[in-house]
């Protein structure tokens, strides 16, 4: 991944040079930044008050807002800012305008005004209601009047989403903000000039080598730095027996990069997290599109890949959304599936924290025509009449048609599955092989949870669409079993319709026995609104044995209740049993129950009239 990062990041300096040389957060969108305003007069400062601002892009190079990693502290003064911690914030504010006036001596009264503000809360802590008094003692001036900090904090949510808007604080010198004000021009430069310390100097330690190879593009190079954590895939917080030690000043020796790689791979990264970042039910993903050959104009392809890109972002949020979150996945693919296969995609999915960048699967080098075939499979599998007009599938009372989506694997792999998920998910994006006995199981494990719960809602479509879209991109092998039982009739011309389900005559005979025992207790429902024979279905986890004692018992009740009109249907489950029992003797457990539930799904699919009063079928 680092490789593509680099070749990405080449491209990204050759057309569009080093945007953002000073690492600024790039993601963030909208936020509410509180400004304190002051005023410098002839070395002299005081504060003049709190205002506040709305945040959008076009400010980024004004407040000049960083992400910086733990306890560390940005070279600008403008901090996210914790409302549960406000006076914690305001310290971290110290800390940073401490290191500016000792590069900016101009500073050095500003810092006191606002040491001796803080330093008077600090003082009369007990005194005051909470942090949000910051400025209630310091020392006013006459003509302005300190307001409560606290007021000025945002409480209100992102529009759209149930996300809080970001607090930021930054301060305001002479109404200009730090981007702007020549108060912080050499702190600027100055970061500039050494903004490759953060890829060698962390932990109060330097560590750069020299003269040996990039781990990046192999070549030797004067100087190597050992902190560049793109990513951040290791930590050298620890020491460690590998190479180096994980030594803090030794860390050159695990992972080498030289300035101009270590530049490169910053520009990819932000690139990524600006355009490419997204949510895939309830997993972070980076999406890395590469050139499959050297391309000089490849840079033109990745510009029209982000424009197209631009509208489709779904965050967190929105995945509460269902059908939105259908139609993001279908837009996504059907961009992707547009490009040219001068390009290929790495689906990248990591969990991420302040101190560790955790890869939990990788899906490598897709191209268009897989999202492309991908596309199609759907569509097919999408056109059966099963998946149609099912009524409370996405909202009570409301009909709408089954789309495969990747939800319908989180259905059956939830969160407590979810590296199970990503496992599946990636294979599908890269045409790999699975085990069938593994979906299987998981499947038939939710399914008779729903049975015993009485909550099975269509998550048996939802099953049966999820392997026929594998069974159409050939992900998981087909068994064809023994069928000697030749049958003209409506049970026949269902199976036909699907052969990749009903290709052995042990499948239908299950299948069948399903529907009978979803008669039986369709009737008993009506006559006693109560269906007892659900206890002799064993909680949905059937064996042969269970199988073949079901349809006597069917009979007996179906007679019981003078209302058998099922005569035909049990003298093929009798035949289709004669051929296909030696091979349902070796059957899982797993697979029959997945077959009887199928059955008792679409039972209504083979009533007639015959139910409704009639003695024969």
């Amino acid at each position: 991944m680092i490789n593509k990062l680099k070749v990405l990041g080449e491209y990204i300096q050759q057309n569009e040079g080093d945007s953002n040389p000073l690492g600024l957060n790039v993601t963030l969108e909208t936020a509410n930044v509180i400004v304190l305003d002051f005023n410098i007069t002839n070395d002299k400062s005081c504060f003049e008050r709190i205002d506040t601002i709305e945040f959008d892009s076009s400010k980024r190079k004004e407040i000049l807002y960083k992400n910086v990693p733990g306890n560390n502290v940005s070279p600008f003064p403008t901090i996210f800012f914790d409302k549960t911690k406000i006076g914690g914030s305001l310290e971290k504010l110290l800390r940073i305008l401490k290191k500016c006036k000792e590069d900016s001596p101009a500073l050095k009264s500003l810092f006191v005004v606002y040491q001796n503000a803080l330093n008077n809360f600090v003082k009369h802590k007990e005194e005051i209601d909470d942090d949000n008094d910051l400025f209630s003692f310091a020392e006013k001036p006459s003509k302005n009047e300190f307001k409560n900090i606290g007021n000025y904090v945002s409480n209100d949510r992102v529009e759209g989403t149930n996300n809080f808007i970001t607090n930021l604080c930054t301060i305001r010198i002479n109404n200009e903000f730090i981007g702007e004000t020549s108060y912080f021009q050499n702190i600027i430069n100055k970061f500039q000039q050494s903004s490759d310390s953060e890829y060698y100097k962390k932990y109060g330690k330097t560590s750069i080598g020299n003269d040996i190879k990039c781990y990046t593009c192999g070549k030797i190079a004067e100087k190597l730095y050992g902190f560049c954590d793109t990513f951040k895939f290791y930590s050298a917080n620890e020491e460690a027996y590998i190479a180096g030690g994980f030594q803090k000043t030794k860390t050159w020796k695990n992972y080498p990069v030289c300035p101009v790689c270590a530049n490169q791979l910053r520009l990819a990264r932000e690139k990524l997290n600006e355009n490419f970042n997204r949510y895939f039910y309830g997993n972070k993903y980076l999406l890395i599109p590469v050139a499959t050959l050297d391309k000089c104009d490849f840079y033109q392809d990745l510009q029209d890949i982000e424009e197209e890109f631009h509208d489709l972002s779904l965050n967190k949020e929105q995945e509460n959304n269902r059908l939105r979150q259908m139609e993001m996945e279908d837009d996504v693919f059907e961009t992707l599936s547009r490009q040219k296969d001068q390009a290929t995609f790495t689906f990248l999915f990591y969990k991420a924290s302040n101190s560790e960048f955790k890869i939990l699967q990788e899906a490598e080098d897709i191209l268009p025509s897989r999202f492309q075939k991908i596309i199609e499979a759907k569509r097919i599998v999408e056109d059966c009449d099963e998946f149609k007009n099912l009524k409370g599938l996405y909202k009570k009372g409301e009909f709408h048609n089954l789309s495969f989506n990747f939800g319908i694997i989180k259905t059956f792999f939830p969160s407590s599955f979810n590296n199970d998920f990503l496992d599946i998910s990636t294979k599908i994006l890269k045409g790999q092989k699975m085990s069938k006995s593994f979906i299987t199981h998981q499947i038939t494990e939710h399914l008779a949870k729903g049975f015993r719960n009485e909550a099975l809602y269509h998550d048996i479509e939802k099953a049966m669409i999820f392997f026929k879209f594998l069974y159409e991109l050939n992900l998981i092998n087909q068994t064809k079993g023994k069928t000697e039982v030749n049958m003209e009739n409506k049970y026949e011309d269902y199976f036909q319709k699907h052969p990749e389900f009903y290709d052995a005559d042990w499948k239908k005979v299950v299948f069948l026995t399903g529907v009978l025992a979803q008669n039986v207790m369709d009737i008993q429902y009506r006559e006693r609104k109560a269906t007892p024979f659900r206890s002799r279905l064993n909680g949905l986890k059937l064996d042969h044995r269970a199988i073949k004692r079901l349809l006597p018992e069917s009979i007996e009740k179906l007679e019981q209740y003078k209302s058998n009109y099922y005569r035909d249907l049990e003298e093929n489950i009798a035949l289709l049993m004669e051929s296909g029992e030696p091979e349902l003797k070796l059957q899982s457990v797993d697979e029959i129950s997945f077959y009887f539930a199928m059955g008792m799904n679409l039972n209504k699919q083979f009533k007639t009239q015959s139910e409704k009063g009639e003695n024969n079928e």
